[in-house]
Parts: C-alpha cells; structure tokens; sequence
C-alpha cells in the first residue's frame, strides 16, 4: 500500500510544472556549440517534467519554502559583497564568501528543473538580474577590491583569496539558469567571467595556481569547458587545456598524471574535496576532445573514492579530504558530499554503469536526506556516521558575517544535493535516442517525451521502504522504444514482470525492456528488501553497518539518556571536546558504576571526574599517538540514579601541545562501548518492519533481534537524530565477516544467511 498519496498541492504543482514547460520551456541557444568528440553514454532525458512524493517529494518541499526562497533577502549581504566591493572600509570576508551566490544559484536552479516551482524560478530570475548587474565591464564578478582581484591576497581576506573559485561558482550557476530558461543575459555574464579568465590566464605565462589555493582556484577549469560547449569559443577550450597541465605545476594538485600512473587519490598532492570540482573538468575534457587520457584519469580517480573514501552513508571526505580510510570518524562535509554527488553524475554519463546510479541512490537517501532538517530550515556542515546532526550555523560559526548571517559553504550548497536528483533520475542514450533509462525509485511521475511521443512513467510505490515497485508506462499513443531498469548490485534475487510476464534480470546492471509500449502497460519489480552488513575494519572492527535496499539502518540513542553540554564543547562527530577552562560535561546515569569512553591525544590535557557533587578524580587524556581509544571508570556507587561531570582543568602534562578534553560517551563497567548496545550476532539475526508509529519524515523502523534475544529499534540512518539526539550507524557485531570491496560490490555488504527481511 502506498503511504504516500498525491495530495493536492502536489496536484497543484504539476499542472505550474506543465505552465513552466510551455511558458519557459528549454529555449535553444543561439550560440553555435562547441564540438564534442565523445559524447555521453548516458544524459539527462531532455524536457522532462518530474513529481517527488513520499519523504524525499516532502523534504524538498520544504526546503524550497523555508531555506531557498528566504535566504537571499534573508541574508542581504549574498548580493552586497558584490555591490560594495570597493567601498571603505572593506568588508570582512571569508576566502570563499564570493562563491555564496553561485552556489545558491546552482542549487536553485538544479531543484527548479526537478521541481518546476515557479515561485521559486520568479524569485531567482530577480536574483540573477541583480547579480548580472553588479558585473564589472571587465567581466570580474567578485567581491574582492579592485587592486586585490584575481591576486593571491587581499587586506579584507584572511588566508589569501579563493577568487577564481568565486567565478567558477557564480559561471556554473549562470550556465545552468541559461540551460534551464534560455535567458540570454546569463550566459552572456557567464561569457564576460570566462574572457576575464583568458585575458588574465590564457599565455603570457601567467598561471591560476599562481594566485594561490590551486585546489579551489583551478576549478575553473571546469566552468571554462562548459562555456566552450555552450559558445564554441576556441579560447576557453584553450586556457582550461592549459589549467590541464598546470595541474603539474609544484604546489597544484597533478591530479592527471598521478591517476594515470595508478595513484590513490588520497595519496595526491591535494586530495580535498575542492579538487572534485577541477577534476570534474578531465570528465568535459574528454568529452570535447575524445583523449582517452582525460577519461582514464577521471575514472581511477572516482573509483578510488569509491574504494577508500566513501562513507557507509554515502558521504565523501574525513576532515574535508580523501583519507584513504572509509572508516575515519572525522567529519563529513555537506560541501564532500555534494561534489562527490557532482562527480558521480559525469561518471554516470560518462560510462552509462549502473553501479554508479546504485552509488548516488546511496548518497541521496542517506547522506542528502539526512544532511538536512525535517523542516528544511537547516542543513548540517558534518554528517557522521556516528554522532549528532548539529546546523552548519553552528558548527562553522565562524563564517557569520553581518548581513549574512545563514550563510556558508554548506548552507548554500546542501539542496543542490536534491536537485541533482534531475540530472540521473530519468536519463537517454544519445546514440539511441528512442530510449529512457529510469535510475529514480520511489513514488513519483516522470514525463519525457521519447520517438516524437509524450511519455509518462507513474510509480506506485512506497519503496525504499518496500522493494516493491509498479511502474505503469503510458505513452500518448502507442510507440516502440527501449526502457531500462536500473537492477542494483545488491538486488541479488530481483523479480520483474511486465504486463503479467516474468523478464529474467542481472543484478548491478539495466534490463532494457525493448517493444511496442501501449498507454496502461504494467511493470511490476520486487527488489531484493534482504538484510545486508558492511563488516568493519580498521576503527569499525568488530562493528557493521545494517542496509535494507539502499538505506543505511542507524541505532537512535533514546531520548531520556541525553547529555547536558555545560560551557564551549564543540562536537566532532559523536566526540565532544573543550580545551576551555571550566567547561562541563554532564551526563545521568543508572546503576552502580560508570564508564567514560573518549579519545588519547597528542594535545590533550587533564579533567576532573565529579560524581554526585563529590570529586572523584583527575584523569590524563594525553597520549603520543592521536586518536588511541581511551577509557575510565567507577565502580561501587550506590544504586540508583547519579550525574557524572566532566571538568576541563585546563591542566596538562609538559609533553602535550594543549589542554584539550574529549568524551565519547558513557557505558556501564566493563563494556567495550558508550551505551547499552549489547553486539549483535550477525549469524542468527531476524528483523520486523514496524508498521505504525513512523514519523512521515522517516523510511522505515525494523526492530532487529538475534538467537539470544537481544532486540534493538533501527530506523534509516536519514532520519535517526532527531531533536538532536546521538546515534550510531557502525554498530557493535559478533561474527562479522569482513567482505572485500569489488567493482560488482563496492559496499562491501553481504546478505546476511539468517531470516529474510519482513
């Protein structure tokens, strides 16, 4: 049964979605287009009109209302930074603030191309017409002052100047809202930053990596490859094939020759999550010109992060860059996810591999859905696979500034993740254009128009909470062409009927369904719903990550055993820590003694441990080797209900370098983990869905228990945090079977051999 119905507002938004289309359409540009040597296997299905429902259809909705259509008049200075630039005295900036209105503009206009809001495409066609006007008449559309544009340092700018990133950003947007509306005016500003660039850059010897921050600057790269295939200017292909071989330049990324020389990504010059965003320019390369050099490099590139970077949450980068470790608690940027996202699109049309359609459905419902509040009012800087959701305003407060108050990196970039969902959901072969590849699962309607025919593909589902999918196909009119349904790799026992006739099929590819499509005919698909674990290694030894279909299964702390932060603690993950003099951690707890679990580092200094009023000791959280576990504990308390604080002394050792104190958590005396999660055995683990108490923000609830009779409430790592509570994804497991990653299987998951899933 569908959960999720079609209310009248998504009515409402379907008939504005087809007044978008005939009003506004996917006007063709007059510029001539830049050739293309190798062209996609796989692209975005052209004029199609989509509806989300369900938990993903009602997230965007809010984000549309309560983040995208407030923030610029909400936050002023996105557009006064430009304005302003070269009065005295200057503004305070950030490194990146100039990049806040592309990247608002971008999401803006990827979540109008899925959505087809026209009250938000009418508020950002005045937002584009203020941004175009503060253009300079050389092309600089910056807020830096006018000595200081395109150098690598400014006196308003503390850690040199990201000023080419800046533009990257505010042309990628400018040539999507021309994609999107025809508007001329864009794609001419965007044409004014790119002669900007070659009039600066393009010969005479002058690098962009000479400005500094090459790993964020020499994303332009990328914007100057899309302008060419939009203008056919010879000159931007030019300057972004020079910023190609710059890449090699000391101090850059040389992020082509190490990949085709087999280098992980991690072990690059510059393996940030900026550098996407440039190497997403190898993918246009390639494209334009056909060098199979450029594709290589890409390619072993994304794999790469697939092998070593990407999270159990579908989330990329620890500590905003390629570790080389996917079971590195450090924190995941909203910003990582989004360009990895980015990434994964020109993979997705560059090799047409189901598996990278399976690897951004991963992404999208766990790390972009729970990326952001319920309410969309927020969006996180970290995502955990262990921890606490905390708004990104908090957690990088440091980049408030007066008049823009709501903005940083991730808060202007987090829905671009939903608008992203347009570019794979509904896709074509170009070499065969009477085609429709459906990547999107879930309850929605899709039109395109296929073989001169208006298509309409309808799906009763209440998947991913369910594996079962019907997909009614209604042409206008009768019409023969291929559809292909994306099989997951970890779909191992898949069913599939069309029209009542069973169509065999192979996990981790599509199964084109090729033949006379009549108005009404019915596909039905059972998905492989059974219990899954990613057995840990590394800092997850002897833990596992639990999936149901796509969907990463978290543990949600319960509501009554949450911490008090007293004082200045910052939350690394599920780790809290303070170096401030005074600072308290408090917590409550049951029983007769308590353990405390935390971190030994290198700067860490002494706390004092009050339990019940009464000072119980000083512990020394200092150890040579960072991150080494450690623990403490207090046994012989009276039963019944006590408080522990933890009291930063601002005391140290003399070999430590600072006075920092960490607490993971709590558990009881000789537990081997904070909280009362008894490990699971994966040998004999049965689940049950839970029917009724599911928030509609939320998936699915499944209380998993095991032979001994230990039972826990899961739900879908997307909504498990709620109300700011902790929870945990690696959970504490018996027999976990360590699978190795392959190309077939890059989640490294297992189907668990004890009861199917309900």
């Amino acid at each position: 049964m569908n959960r999720f119905p079609l209310s009248g507002r998504i009515i409402r938004a379907t008939l504005a979605m087809a007044l978008f289309s005939l009003i506004h359409g996917f006007a063709l540009s007059e510029e001539p287009a830049g050739s293309i040597q190798a062209p996609a296997a796989l692209d975005r299905a052209p004029k199609t009109s989509s509806i989300l429902t369900g938990p993903v259809g009602g997230r965007v909705r809010a984000v549309i209302d309560n983040w995208l259509l407030l923030a610029p008049d909400q936050n002023p200075a996105m557009l006064a930074m430009f304005a302003d630039r070269d009065r005295e005295p200057y503004r305070s900036l950030l490194p990146w603030s100039g990049e806040f209105a592309g990247k608002y503009l971008t999401a803006c206009a990827e979540v109008i191309r899925l959505t087809g809001d026209i009250a938000l495409k009418e508020k950002v066609q005045n937002f584009v017409n203020r941004f175009i006007q503060l253009q300079d008449d050389d092309g600089y559309l910056g807020p830096l002052p006018r000595p200081y544009r395109l150098a690598a340092a400014a006196p308003n700018v503390s850690g040199g100047t990201w000023d080419a990133w800046g533009h990257y950003h505010a042309m990628l947007g400018l040539i999507m809202w021309h994609d999107l509306t025809g508007d001329d005016q864009a794609l001419h500003c965007a044409k004014k930053i790119g002669d900007l660039l070659c009039n600066h850059f393009l010969g005479g010897g002058r690098h962009v990596a000479d400005i500094g921050s090459p790993d964020q600057n020499q994303a332009v790269i990328h914007g100057l490859s899309l302008l060419y295939e939009k203008t056919n200017t010879k000159r931007y292909l030019e300057l972004a094939e020079q910023v190609a071989a710059e890449f090699e330049i000391p101090g850059a990324g040389d992020y082509l020759r190490t990949a085709l020389a087999g280098t992980e990504f991690y072990a690059t010059p510059k393996p940030r999550w900026e550098s996407l965003h440039a190497i997403m320019g190898l993918a246009e390369l390639y494209r334009i010109t056909g060098k199979e050099s450029y594709r290589r490099g890409f390619e072993q590139i994304w794999w790469s992060i697939v092998k070593l970077d990407r999270h159990n949450n579908g989330g990329f980068s620890s500590g905003e860059q390629a570790v080389g470790n996917p079971y590195n608690g450090a924190p995941i940027e909203t910003c990582c996810t989004i360009a990895w996202l980015a990434s994964s699109v020109e993979m997705l049309r560059i090799t047409g591999n189901s598996v990278v359609a399976d690897e951004m459905e991963l992404s999208t419902l766990n790390s972009i859905l729970g990326l952001h509040s319920p309410d969309g009012k927020w969006s996180t800087y970290n995502t955990p696979m262990d921890g606490r959701r905390v708004p990104n305003t908090e957690d990088i407060s440091f980049q408030i500034r007066p008049g823009a108050e709501q903005l940083n990196c991730c808060s202007v970039n987090a829905a671009r993740g939903f608008g992203m969902i347009s570019d794979w959901a509904l896709m074509n072969d170009p070499g065969r254009p009477a085609s429709l590849i459906l990547n999107w699962y879930g309850p929605s309607t899709f039109s395109s128009t296929i073989a001169g025919t208006q298509v309409t593909l309808r799906q009763l589902t209440d998947y991913p909470r369910n594996g079962r999918i019907e997909l009614i196909v209604d042409p206008a009119v009768p019409a023969k062409f291929a559809l292909k349904l994306r099989i997951p790799y970890w779909s191992t026992a898949t069913r599939l009927k069309v029209n009542d006739k069973e169509i065999s099929t192979q996990a981790g590819t599509y199964c084109t369904l090729d033949r006379i499509w009549a108005p009404g005919d019915r596909i039905i698909m059972e998905l492989d719903m059974r219990l899954r674990a990613w057995s840990g290694e590394r800092e997850c030894a002897g833990k596992a990550s639990l999936y149901r279909g796509p969907l990463l299964l978290a543990f949600e702390e319960p509501q009554n055993s949450a911490t008090q932060r007293p004082g200045k603690w910052k939350a690394f993950g599920k780790l809290f820590a303070s170096k401030e003099k005074g600072a308290v951690f408090e917590a409550g707890f049951e029983g007769e003694g308590i353990k405390w679990f935390g971190h030994y580092f290198d700067d860490a200094g002494k706390a004092r441990v009050v339990i019940d009023g009464q000072e119980v000791a000083v512990v020394d959280q200092y150890g040579p080797v960072r991150e080494t576990p450690f623990s403490w504990e207090k046994n012989g308390l009276p039963p019944g209900r006590h408080t522990i604080q933890i009291s930063v002394t601002g005391d140290k050792i003399t070999g430590s370098r600072d006075t920092w104190c960490n607490v993971l958590g709590f558990g009881k005396p000789g537990s081997n983990a904070p909280g009362d999660f008894t490990p699971l055995d994966l040998t004999a683990l049965s689940a049950r869905l839970i029917e009724s108490g599911v928030p509609e923000s939320a998936f699915v609830a499944i209380d998993v228990s095991d032979s001994s009779g230990h039972t826990v409430r899961l739900r879908d790592f997307a909504s498990a945090g709620r109300d700011g509570l902790s929870y945990i994804s690696w959970l504490p497991a018996e027999h976990a079977q360590a699978t190795a990653f392959s190309l077939s299987n890059p989640l490294r998951s297992a189907v668990l051999t004890s009861p199917s899933a309900p």
